[in-house]
C-alpha cells in the first residue's frame, strides 16, 4: 500500500475541513463515516451539516487555522490503515489545542476514505 496517497488525502481532508469545505470532506468520508469525542457520536451527515451551518454564521475557523501533527503511526492491515497520533490546532503558531486522536482509513479503488474519526482533548 502506498501511505504517501494516504498521507496527501489525509492531509487535503483535514484542509478541508479548516477550509469548511463540506463538500471535499463529503467525498472522502465513507457513508458510514463517524466521529467520536468527548460530546459523543455523530454521523457523517450530523458532522457536515454542524460545519456548514458555523460556515454560514462566521462561527468556523479563520483561514490562518491549521492541524499539525506531533506524533503519528500508521498501521497497515490489508486495505485499511489505522492511523494514530497526537495533534495541535494552530492560528497562525497560537496554539489553540491538542487531540489524541486515531483515524480508520480503507482504500477504495484508486482512493482513500476515512471510515471513523475518534478525538480526546489532551489536559
Amino acid at each position: 500500500m502506498d501511505n504517501i496517497d494516504l498521507l496527501n488525502t489525509r492531509e487535503n481532508w483535514y484542509a478541508a475541513f479548516f477550509a469548511g469545505d463540506t463538500d471535499f470532506m463529503a467525498s472522502v468520508e465513507a457513508d458510514s463515516f463517524c466521529v467520536v469525542h468527548a460530546s459523543g457520536v455523530q454521523s457523517k451527515w450530523e458532522q457536515l451539516h454542524g460545519i456548514s451551518r458555523a460556515v454560514q454564521a462566521d462561527r468556523w475557523f479563520p483561514n490562518n487555522a491549521y492541524k499539525q501533527d506531533a506524533s503519528l503511526s500508521l498501521q497497515n492491515h490489508g486495505e485499511f490503515v489505522v492511523v494514530s497520533g497526537q495533534s495541535h490546532t494552530l492560528i497562525d503558531e497560537e496554539r489553540l489545542g491538542s487531540v489524541y486522536f486515531s483515524e480508520l482509513w480503507r482504500k477504495q479503488a484508486q482512493d482513500w476514505q476515512v471510515m471513523h474519526l475518534h478525538y480526546t482533548p489532551v489536559e
